[in-house]
């Protein structure tokens, strides 16, 4: 390497470094999982990880996913990454879409292949108790702007991808995808191609392959620029957020009327959106429709059904955000049929067919309820604890059904849900002692 060379590379090394320390990505001991599709971007990513793992004070492992959909050239970037890992001692999570048997659309979409990439991400956080750093660059963040100026958005999608989202961080999200090129030569790096980047079907690729080049030639920096704008308008967003936090209630998923309607103008929606963030289900299918029939229904009285299950109720002066009453909350389980929603379940000590099976001692109290967000399964397949929501979804259980799943509980504890499985910590032991036989059956 010419010393040039050698002084671009340290130069980037150093602005990686600092990055990281100035945005607290990571902590002395952490155990940070490098999401590694193979392609230059990731390859870069692990390869700086790895080279200052002992600066950083972490410990590096990667994982890879094939989503089941590019047949033999996925398997090829698989090869390629596990390789690249058995030959530097990296630890590697490999999930195959079709292997565990999730069924993929005729023609899947981004939204779905990330929401299963994302499943996965957080998913093995928990059980690796670790973060996910993922190699999104500079040029991937103004990407992002536009296509979701394009598509229409708000403040809040104008913030572009955060540097940190809960396990998910971001070490390259100030390095343009140029910086990375070069960092890939000077260190003779090997990496894979996916096709599909060049395929124009998909509405990210025209606009990096048609109109990200027409914006350079206008202003050569102009994925800095707008980068730097998604940065000035996080911090401003986080602001209005902390100010519509200020006119709630500290708990619950109620407001005052009065007090929402009072708001300024700019701080309504917001207010709204943080008390649908304290639901099950978040904000994520709510858009600005929902939220305008929302202050409108504030002004009066009544009920409105919103997507996800949710409603909001509109009385006595409190506007008040929940999910419909498609099931109860909690019904304590007997033997013989327990009226649950639209049906019943039936409850046996003696086996029978299609029931699920759990062990119960007799002192222990048996519930069922509907499924809440911080709900985990440990199932028998030996991949740890999973969220119930993912494995829901990977079983086709469409949002708007979810909450009609009996979710059911030992002391408290979920133990099993119908149509899932049982937790492992639940399953009948050899001796048949303290199983309980559980259907589920329509009125």
């Amino acid at each position: 390497m010419s010393s040039d060379a050698e002084k671009t590379v340290q130069r980037m090394d150093e602005a990686l470094l600092d990055n990281c320390r100035r945005q607290g990505l990571f902590k002395s001991g952490d155990r940070v999982i490098a999401a590694c599709s193979g392609g230059a971007d990731s390859m870069a990513l692990l390869l700086f990880l790895l080279r200052h793992r002992r600066t950083l004070e972490i410990e590096v492992l990667a994982t890879h996913v094939n989503h089941g959909i590019r047949g033999e050239t996925a398997r090829r970037d698989a090869d390629f990454v596990a390789d690249f890992c058995r030959r530097n001692g990296v630890e590697l999570f490999l999930y195959d879409a079709v292997q565990e048997g999730i069924e993929v659309p005729p023609h899947p979409s981004e939204d779905w292949a990330r929401g299963l990439r994302y499943g996965w991400f957080d998913e093995l956080a928990a059980r690796e108790e670790a973060v996910i750093a993922t190699a999104h660059t500079m040029s991937d963040q103004a990407e992002t702007v536009l296509f979701r100026m394009a598509r229409g958005t708000g403040l809040h999608g104008l913030t572009g991808i955060p540097p940190v989202r809960g396990n998910i961080v971001r070490p390259l999200l100030d390095t343009p995808r140029r910086d990375i090129e070069r960092y890939i030569a000077e260190h003779d790096l090997a990496y894979v191609t996916d096709e599909t980047n060049g395929d124009t079907a998909y509405a990210r690729n025209r606009l990096r392959l048609e109109i990200w080049p027409e914006l350079e030639g206008i202003n050569p920096r102009a994925a800095e620029h707008i980068a730097c704008t998604a940065d000035i308008l996080r911090r401003e967003n986080a602001y209005l957020d902390a100010l519509a936090a200020e006119r709630l209630r500290s708990t619950g998923t109620g407001v005052d009327c009065e007090v929402l309607l009072a708001a300024p103008e700019a701080l309504r929606p917001r207010m709204l959106r943080l008390l649908l963030d304290r639901l099950p289900t978040g904000r994520k299918d709510l858009g600005a429709v929902h939220l305008a029939a929302l202050e409108q229904l504030a002004a009066g009285e009544g009920a409105l059904s919103l997507p996800e299950g949710v409603e909001a109720v509109c009385r006595g002066g409190v506007l008040t955000l929940r999910m419909a009453e498609t099931a109860p909350e909690e019904t304590v389980l007997h033997r013989g049929e327990n009226p649950y929603g639209a049906g019943y379940l039936v409850v046996s000590r003696s086996p029978m067919e299609g029931a699920l099976a759990l062990r119960c001692g007799a002192e222990q109290r048996l519930t069922a309820r509907c499924w809440r967000r911080e709900d985990r399964l440990t199932l028998p397949d030996g991949r740890g604890a999973r969220s119930l929501k993912r494995l829901m979804a990977e079983r086709g259980v469409r949002p708007e059904n979810r909450r009609k799943i009996p979710v059911l509980c030992v002391d408290g504890v979920a133990a099993a849900a119908w149509g899932i499985g049982v937790d492992r910590s639940f399953l009948p032991e050899p001796s048949g002692e303290g199983i309980y036989y559980i259907i589920m059956r329509e009125s």
